[in-house]
């Protein structure tokens, strides 16, 4: 069984390569290369290979738009997510690889996760010395 990853965050299953190949008009090697992680992505698709988790991490990356509330993929193109969306590229590169933590009202969901939580506080507040007072 053959696992692939769409560029809407799907997972699509074929039981060969060539099937996939053929069913996506790619050649075999294109998809046997994407298949083993040795080329991460192509054509939209991501592979599910070990080798390409960190590939896989960023295509599957959550933005949230704290204005309006939309949720949505990086998918395989930060360009095309800025274009799409109105945004600098520049800008948006910076908001993925972590420089800044808001861009234009978006951010990312792991940090806003983090943000809404307070276990940062908490475990904080467990390391403080008892003569330190409380937040």
């Amino acid at each position: 069984m053959c696992r692939w990853l769409n560029s809407k965050g799907e997972i699509i299953k074929t039981r060969t390569i060539r099937e996939f190949a053929d069913r996506y008009g790619l050649t075999i090697d294109s998809a046997r290369n994407l298949h083993s992680g040795h080329r991460s992505r192509i054509r939209g698709f991501c592979s599910m290979a070990p080798r390409a988790k960190k590939e896989r991490d960023r295509f599957m990356m959550v933005l949230v738009n704290t204005k309006s509330g939309e949720r949505s993929i990086l998918g395989p193109s930060v360009k095309q997510f800025a274009k799409d969306r109105g945004l600098s590229l520049q800008g948006l590169s910076e908001l993925v690889n972590g420089t800044v933590f808001v861009y234009r009202h978006w951010v990312l969901a792991k940090t806003l996760d983090a943000i809404s939580s307070d276990m940062p506080v908490k475990s904080f507040q467990k390391h403080l010395p008892l003569s330190c007072p409380s937040f």
